[in-house]
């Protein structure tokens, strides 16, 4: 039984290693291009054993997808735990929050390029929805800070009570981060990419200002 256990704990921790060695990869190789021979090369996993785990290429491309989401999210953990937030009203906290958007692009475009490949290749390998869940509850994984500063809000006088949030989130957050994959693989007419931030400002702009209780 004891073995058992520790085959058991030593599958899970190579699993773990190619999850890891793969999203490495992709931030730095399209998922289109990547080969799962090139995953087993980076963790030191026979490509027999990869697919043994994890069945398919998209099935590991998930995983390694929801990580990079999970990482993302964590580098803003502290930052919604301090009092110069905690002090902020729910217009205040909202501003602060869309301010993440700006943040991925200007220090995480090499995230920005897997998104843009990873919803690609999804698309054409026709995944099911139901294998998506777990990514979907990664990228969800944000939301509920968006939700708190809103419900400050609205408690404040703040923010507009009369407002479909989640609606509102997820019409902005698609928005902004379909501009900022555009402007992440790069310009298309010369000094384009001069001007990202500044659209950026401008949609995060036009968003407070729609949520924003009136005087």
């Amino acid at each position: 039984m004891e073995y058992r256990k520790f085959l058991e704990s030593a599958k899970n921790d190579r699993m773990n290693d190619a999850v890891e060695a793969a999203a490495k990869l992709l931030l730095t190789t399209d998922v289109n291009e990547l080969k799962m021979n090139d995953i087993a090369d980076a963790c030191d996993i026979g490509v027999a054993s990869l697919y043994r785990y994890f069945g398919t290429k998209p099935a590991l491309v998930i995983k390694a997808g929801c990580l990079l989401w999970r990482s993302v999210r964590s580098l803003f953990d502290g930052v919604f735990e301090c009092d110069y937030y905690k002090e902020r009203d729910g217009l205040g906290r909202l501003r602060e929050l869309m301010k993440v958007f700006k943040v991925l692009f200007i220090s995480h475009k090499d995230f920005l390029r897997f998104l843009d490949s990873f919803d690609r290749y999804i698309l054409n390998e026709k995944v099911s929805p139901e294998d998506m869940e777990n990514y979907r509850k990664s990228i969800m994984d944000f939301y509920p800070l968006f939700e708190d500063a809103y419900k400050t809000g609205v408690r404040d006088g703040s923010l507009r009570a009369d407002v479909d949030f989640k609606t509102m989130y997820l019409s902005v957050t698609h928005s902004l981060m379909q501009l900022s994959e555009k402007f992440a693989r790069g310009s298309v007419f010369e000094g384009e990419e001069d001007l990202a931030e500044g659209e950026l400002d401008f949609m995060i702009g036009m968003a407070v200002e729609y949520i924003a209780a009136k005087a």
